[in-house]
């Protein structure tokens, strides 16, 4: 029944289904001469390769039954319509998909939700809750709104024929700032695995042995009861690297 209905299907309707639903080629099939060009860079294809990384890890890692390749070729709001395919050769499509799946936030958000999570601004308290999935922010006072708060957090990534460590601690609104701080350090690989706590534990072992005995004390008394927003300042970042 449903291949009668197909064939019986007006033309314009199928014009409009197709303009609708992208249709890509197999990737598997012999190249064709009317296959569709794409001129890039060599950055945009890195971007592409990053986010399909990402999209396979955050769905492994969250046990997400979905495609992660179907994922790549469907329509998302996040891009405003378009596919990451295509969206995610651009910079900032690149970063909003980076968080997203980094921060395991769900399968497709509102731009403005991951845009408001890539802002920077210490000291602001957001009033707007920008995880509309549930459970991930950190609420305190009446009426839900972000209060700024110390964070630390450890990174171990290999890369680069080296062994990056680092611990980096500093006060924000949320985690996400953090994290999107480390990215801006470090890059997004480093980002999406970065291990970051509220508050301070001395006894960590990503931070014995590595950080300082006098930031380990500044960071002690932040962690005490105080007034966070006279402390916006606050920025920590200790790291080494190794040859692997």
């Amino acid at each position: 029944m449903n291949a009668i209905a197909l064939t019986r299907e007006a033309p314009s309707a199928r014009l409009a289904q197709s303009a609708a639903i992208p249709v890509y080629e197999d990737p598997l099939d012999e190249d064709d001469v009317l296959d569709v060009e794409v001129t890039t860079s060599r950055r945009g294809l890195t971007r592409l390769a990053l986010v399909a990384a990402e999209t396979s890890a955050h769905f492994s890692r969250e046990q997400i039954s979905h495609d992660p390749m179907a994922w790549m070729l469907a329509p998302r709001q996040l891009f405003g319509g378009e596919t990451a395919l295509e969206a995610c050769l651009e910079r900032d499509h690149c970063l909003r998909a980076i968080l997203l799946h980094g921060l395991s936030i769900g399968v497709d958000a509102q731009p403005g939700t991951i845009d408001a999570l890539l802002s920077d601004e210490p000291g602001h308290d957001r009033t707007e809750d920008p995880w509309p999935f549930g459970g991930h922010g950190m609420s305190s006072g009446s009426g839900g709104s972000r209060r700024l708060r110390l964070y630390s957090a450890t990174i171990v990534i290999a890369r680069g024929g080296e062994i990056l460590q680092a611990f980096h601690a500093s006060v924000a609104p949320s985690a996400a700032v953090v994290r999107e701080r480390i990215r801006a350090r470090f890059g997004s690989a480093a980002a999406a695995q970065a291990d970051i706590q509220p508050g301070f534990d001395p006894d960590a072992p990503g931070t014995l042995g590595l950080v300082p005995p006098a930031i380990l004390d500044t960071l002690m008394q932040s962690g005490r009861r105080v007034r966070w927003a006279s402390l916006a300042g606050l920025d920590i970042t200790v790291e080494q690297r190794l040859p692997s």
